[in-house]
């Protein structure tokens, strides 16, 4: 796990960059960002990983399953299960099922790239839907 968060890591801190390059900013702004004014970090930015597990549901009619949500964090990278699917995103009013690919990550901005970049990048609203079968386990890890 410790060398999947470092790679993980690396791959937060390209997307920070491509970030600051669309965004019309110099090469490091937004980690910068992140990484000042909190005198109670002493490494830099939170970069927190979490793993979660969802059970087969055998009324998913009847449950909500992880409710709609943004997360506050900057570059959220998920690892989710390639067999199981449930992840939702909102995209023009619509819910749309992310559809687990093989070996992906799926990035989300949070709502801190959101304030960060006056708007330009949006916080994504997403949520979990409960399924009847098989166990869905994902890896989400947040700077």
């Amino acid at each position: 796990m410790k060398e999947y968060r470092s790679e993980v890591k690396k791959l937060a801190e390209k997307v920070m960059v491509v970030m600051d390059e669309n965004l019309v900013l110099t090469k490091g702004d937004i980690k910068k960002a992140f990484n000042e004014g909190d005198n109670n970090i002493i490494n830099g930015a939170f970069f927190g990983t979490k793993v979660s597990h969802y059970p087969p549901c055998p009324h998913p009619e009847k449950v909500n399953g992880l409710r709609a949500h943004t997360d506050a964090g900057g570059v959220i990278l998920l690892f989710q299960d390639d067999q199981v699917d449930g992840l939702q995103i909102l995209k023009d009013g619509q819910w749309i099922d992310v559809l687990p690919l093989p070996n992906a990550i799926v990035i989300n901005t949070g709502d801190q790239i959101e304030v960060l970049s006056n708007g330009k990048y949006k916080s994504v609203w997403h949520g979990v839907l409960s399924k009847p079968d098989g166990n869905r386990r994902s890896t989400a890890s947040i700077l």
